[in-house]
């Protein structure tokens, strides 16, 4: 790793609240195919248009020293990928997300959140997320990889849990637990990928992972309709169902559905039948227990929360309520320095989440309302590291903190900006 006092930072121990330290200022390839931190305040740089260590600028333990021809296969890798934004004030985010999304991705197929160590792990969520860039950007191969792994560490109840170690062994780092929305963001991100116009078609081996996440999303919704607690994208403990569950829970289903429709055989059609059934029920729960008080994060009520944007294209089909709810959530969330927070029952009140801030403005694409999604864009291309790198969070004083690059962050950017382009996701029937 880096090495030194750096070494600390982005460990459990280390975390503050809030944070307000940078724990790195971007990534690079390491030797061994996997990310290596660039430490914050060096003199380091990269490759242009590579996700190498310019040797130009110093060493660093553990990064890999290219050859001619890696730094120029990298740079055609990159040059035949979709990059948005070009000719705009977006294309230099937009290239250096996807190069960093790159580097996360190892070689194993395991794509890891971010390359400190507490964030050193594959996140169903963040892959799904990271996947479909991957399928935007043109880059089928590499989000078919990152997809194969999460699907190989599918536990025998076709769930997943938060997260697991990037070696391949699928242990996990802690007893966080299963976490239902996993179930949806792996369901999405096969969706997309089967939905992608150049290649389309579910890639082989995928379908026993679908049939037994679709399992997992039936069983796991009551015949009230309401799913069991679960931690969602927060990750806390709970003990009610929250909308950050249940909304990826029923793209889960809904996109589930049709890739089962597609395959052939009594049982495909009996599942995708159940998962229709199983939908129908947990939509109309959202709209009786999340509904009538603008979709607050739990069942029981409480503040808004930013999962209000998993009822909204590209998750699930625009109805008027949940748009209403949604810009009202965007204008209760946002903070004095311009940046979101999950909702309004999170502690912190200080500082930007931009994962939040990139989900509301895919949103915001995807709804056609361009001023809004590109406001919320420059905010995030304004607060990027030394190296270009979207961080974790931004301080109370407009600075990027935590962890950089975040790899939902940069696969969230790139839908919206693909969404800006017109290459918007299809969206799921409902």
């Amino acid at each position: 790793m880096t090495g030194g006092a750096e070494e600390a930072l982005g460990t459990a121990a280390a975390i503050r609240w809030p944070e307000t330290r940078l724990y790195s200022d971007g990534v690079v390839v390491g030797a061994d195919g996997f990310p290596v931190v660039m430490p914050p305040g060096s003199s380091l740089r990269r490759i242009e248009g590579t996700g190498y260590l310019d040797p130009a600028s110093g060493t660093l333990p553990g990064a890999a020293v290219p050859s001619g021809a890696e730094v120029a296969a990298a740079r055609a890798a990159l040059a035949a990928a979709r990059v948005p934004g070009a000719g705009t004030r977006f294309h230099a985010m937009a290239a250096t997300a996807l190069t960093d999304i790159g580097v996360l991705l190892c070689p194993n197929g395991a794509v890891v959140a971010a390359g400190s160590p507490y964030w050193r792990y594959v996140w169903p969520r963040d892959a799904g997320f990271i996947a479909v860039a991957l399928v935007l950007a043109g880059r089928r191969a590499d989000a078919l990889r990152a997809l194969r792994y999460v699907a190989d560490r599918q536990e025998a109840d076709g769930t997943w849990q938060a997260r697991y170690l990037p070696d391949g062994s699928g242990g996990v780092p802690d007893d966080r637990g299963v976490q239902l929305d996993g179930i949806g963001w792996t369901l999405w991100a096969a969706w997309a990928l089967a939905r992608e116009p150049d290649a389309p078609g579910l890639p082989g081996g995928l379908l026993p992972m679908v049939a037994a996440a679709v399992r997992a999303a039936v069983a796991a919704v009551d015949a009230t309709g309401v799913p069991r607690a679960s931690q969602d994208y927060w990750e806390t403990d709970i003990d009610e169902a929250t909308l950050g569950s249940a909304a990826p829970l029923l793209l889960g289903l809904r996109t589930g559905r049709e890739l089962l429709r597609e395959a052939a055989g009594a049982e495909a059609a009996e599942l995708a039948a159940a998962a229709d059934a199983t939908a129908r029920r947990l939509s109309a729960a959202i709209d009786t227990h999340f509904a009538p008080a603008g979709y607050p994060r739990r069942v029981s009520g409480g503040g808004r929360d930013a999962s209000v944007a998993f009822l909204l294209p590209p998750f699930a089909p625009r109805t008027d309520a949940a748009e209403a709810a949604w810009r009202a959530t965007l204008a209760a969330l946002t903070l004095p320095n311009g940046g979101v927070r999950p909702g309004e029952e999170w502690t912190d009140a200080e500082t930007g989440w931009t994962p939040q801030q990139s989900l509301f403005a895919m949103t915001a694409a995807t709804l056609g309302d361009r001023a809004l999604a590109e406001r919320l864009l420059d905010w995030l291309r304004e607060r990027v590291t030394r190296l270009g790198a979207l961080p974790e969070k931004v301080t109370a004083r407009g600075e990027p903190a935590a962890v950089a690059p975040l790899g939902l962050t940069a696969a969230s950017v790139l839908i919206a900006l693909y969404a800006l382009e017109g290459r918007k996701l299809p969206v799921p029937e409902p």
